[in-house]
């Protein structure tokens, strides 16, 4: 009977690797194959967030933590422990590692296909637990051939009201595989290198693959509360739990959907409580993988039973409804390679003027299965997951330990650095020998080992070549000027007519102010020529240093003409602002804002100068519309102006329009908490043209002017 892998805890010192179950199944059809073959291939950098919690009655930042408690099944059976690596380790286990070996292990699983599902189950549980979200990509993202979409995560955002943070920040090739065989035990070797050139990929692409293992509205049924092939009596080495984290466990007690308070938490579409008759399952999502909407959820302890599970207060998190997930690993399928001819590779890509320095803390490993008979066949699966350091604990979660990749700065002189990860992987038949074992081949030349440490002493010495090369030219030139010296002084005679002509030049120097009224003459002039430089007067043979002169903001200074200075205003007339309802989606003329709602809601960021807000909108609004200005980056000034019109026409009918800011609350009234303006419904034309102006900065206050 298949089983659920047992894993343990990071360990405290070197990394942890964590293997999947699909890549065994994968190994195995290789022996008894001779048209497959598994190549190890691709890498993925991550930054995995911080163990930490939103606030359930706040959302607080709305930031991408990791947050186990999030999933029913971790709720029902303890919630969190108290050591934040037996979190994430119990996690990975019972929920992405159990729902991987349930698929792959169920009597309707496709075993002849070499897409495996184990991609899209790790990425399903990071955004379970909060850690991911995504956007559709944009056309300059995705290339224009690509019918199909693709997404990217959200844009990094690590201050205001609603923040996130990138996971997946590097793609990389796998360029070095060896085999190395001592004492009878047989390893592959794995060399995972960053070179010192490159920075963060700056774009990365995911795509939503679904296929008849992994399909949308599919219920992966679990047998019992534990683990697949775990029961009561099975004992896990480090003693954690092996009971399982389904998505649906058992039936809540609350009113709502599924027994849910929050119906947002029914996302499976379970329907109401009275008639939920599903638990120990997961969920795929139940209509379509391609949606880059999120949800606001908020699980309550009154939903769990009363009492509630011990040390349970709620979550809160922001759930993403894309599924399948799986990084796009074609370099055609992105725009800014097939743009930029000189480009043609994502390690390419990786160096280029677009991507920056970044930090990072796990390694996603991934394989090839290569047909040999039909190349289209060949597909890249995920093998396994490292783990640089183990968690270190804080106040409110842990972390695990980053480790900064610097790109090299040509303008500031900034070193980069590289980073070099041998992985060791041995199939061990010996039960209850989980572990991790370091081998170097010393009779094998080709060892990775022996191949790093010769790698750094032919780079010791090429730094040894270099220094010398530059003494030597140094010793060159001065040789030269010595000999160049040398043979300008043919005799003795020579020199001594040089040094008359130097005393023939002292002594006329010295007739020449040997009179007082000769220097008091020159002093005199250059008086003059000071006093008209005060006076305005510049000589035109005067020169300026035109470095001292900086450009501002609104002002640029063209100093591309030599001798001559261009300061341009480059303010427009306005600064048009970037509308967002409350679910972060971008208002547009497709996607206008829906007013038939309690709250319409409208949140922007004020910018510099006057700013124009253009609203789309549609049906009739069914609570006043509620527009907040986020000034965290850019405070009011004093004659600022917002004007507010609409695209069409508003169906206000009886509401109002009310304005608010002052986001960070500076004026200690909470995040938005200034009322800048309350327009009433009288006011408000059918097509209104509102200005609304800032009259002191700092108290903030305001006034509008109705200006249609």
């Amino acid at each position: 009977m298949a089983t659920t892998p047992l894993i343990r805890t990071p360990q405290a010192d070197g990394g942890t690797f964590y293997t999947f179950s699909s890549s065994a199944k994968d190994l195995s059809r290789t022996l008894n194959n001779d048209d497959l073959k598994l190549v190890f291939s691709k890498f993925v950098l991550l930054n995995l967030p911080d163990f930490d919690r939103l606030d359930p009655n706040t959302f607080s930042n709305y930031q991408n933590y990791m947050q186990f408690d999030t999933i029913d099944g971790s709720i029902w059976n303890g919630g969190l422990k108290g050591d934040p690596n037996v979190n994430f380790t119990q996690s990975l286990q019972n929920y992405a590692l159990n729902l991987e070996e349930l698929i792959i292990s169920d009597a309707t699983y496709d075993n002849t296909t070499n897409l495996t599902v184990t991609e899209r189950v790790f990425y399903k549980w990071l955004k379970e637990c909060g850690a991911m979200r995504f956007r559709e990509a944009t056309a300059l993202e995705k290339a224009g051939s690509v019918t199909t979409k693709r997404f990217v995560e959200e844009d990094e955002a690590t201050s205001g009201t609603r923040q996130y943070r990138r996971v997946v920040k590097y793609i990389g090739e796998i360029d070095i595989v060896n085999n190395v065989d001592k004492a009878g035990e047989a390893y592959t070797e794995l060399y995972i290198n960053v070179p010192t050139e490159v920075g963060g990929t700056p774009t990365i692409l995911f795509n939503t693959i679904s296929d008849t293992n992994y399909s949308p509205s599919l219920k992966i049924q679990g047998s019992s509360e534990f683990i697949m092939g775990r029961n009561a009596a099975s004992v896990h080495p480090q003693g954690l739990d092996i009971v399982a984290f389904y998505d649906y466990d058992q039936q809540l007690d609350g009113l709502g959907p599924a027994g849910y308070t929050d119906p947002n938490a029914d996302w499976m579409g379970l329907g109401p409580a009275t008639t939920v008759n599903t638990v120990d399952s997961y969920f795929t999502e139940p209509t379509t993988f391609e949606s880059v909407l999120n949800a606001n959820i908020v699980k309550y302890p009154a939903d769990y039973g009363n009492p509630p599970p011990v040390g349970y207060s709620g979550s809160a998190y922001v759930r993403s409804q894309l599924d399948g997930i799986s990084v796009d690993f074609n370099p055609n399928d992105y725009q800014q390679i097939v743009s930029d001819q000189t480009i043609s590779t994502i390690p390419q890509f990786n160096g280029n003027g677009l991507s920056e320095s970044f930090e990072f803390n796990s390694v996603l490993v991934y394989y090839d299965m290569v047909d040999l008979s039909d190349s289209s066949k060949t597909t890249t699966n995920l093998y396994g997951l490292l783990i640089l350091d183990n968690v270190t604990p804080t106040t409110d979660g842990g972390y695990i330990q980053r480790y900064p990749k610097y790109k090299p700065n040509p303008t500031t002189g900034q070193n980069g650095n590289s980073y070099g990860f041998k992985i060791n992987l041995r199939f061990d038949a010996s039960p209850g020998t989980s572990g991790i074992d370091t081998i170097v081949n010393d009779y094998n030349t080709f060892s990775m080992g022996l191949f790093s440490d010769a790698s750094a002493q032919l780079q010791t010495s090429a730094q040894i070549f270099q220094r010398q090369q530059l003494e030597i030219a140094d010793i060159e030139t001065r040789l030269l000027s010595v000999e160049n010296t040398l043979n300008s002084v043919s005799t003795s005679a020579f020199l001594q007519a040089q040094i008359n002509n130097m005393q023939t030049q002292i002594d006329n120097a010295s007739l020449a102010f040997a009179s007082s009224t000769t220097l008091l003459d020159l002093i005199a002039k250059n008086a003059d020529e000071i006093q008209a430089l005060a006076n305005g007067q510049v000589s035109s043979t005067l020169q300026y240093n035109t470095d001292v002169v900086r450009q501002g903001t609104g002002i640029t200074i063209n100093t591309n003409t030599p001798n001559q200075i261009q300061v341009s205003n480059n303010v427009q007339a306005y600064n048009l602002m970037v509308p967002l309802d409350n679910n972060d989606i971008q208002i547009t003329t497709t996607a206008p804002l829906n007013l038939n709602v309690v709250s319409p809601q409208v949140f922007v960021d004020l910018v510099t100068y006057t700013n124009m807000l253009r609203l789309d909108t549609i049906n009739t609004a069914g609570g006043d519309l509620l527009i907040y200005i986020d000034d965290t980056d850019i405070q009011w000034r004093t004659g600022q102006t917002v004007r507010l019109t609409f695209n069409n026409v508003p169906l206000i009918g009886s509401r109002n329009i009310k304005i608010y800011t002052d986001a960070p609350s500076r004026l200690n009234g909470g995040s938005f908490g200034k009322l800048a303006a309350n327009i009433p419904n009288a006011s408000i034309t059918t097509q209104p043209i509102i200005d609304l102006i800032c009259t002191e900065q700092g108290v903030l206050n305001f006034a509008y002017d109705i200006v249609k």
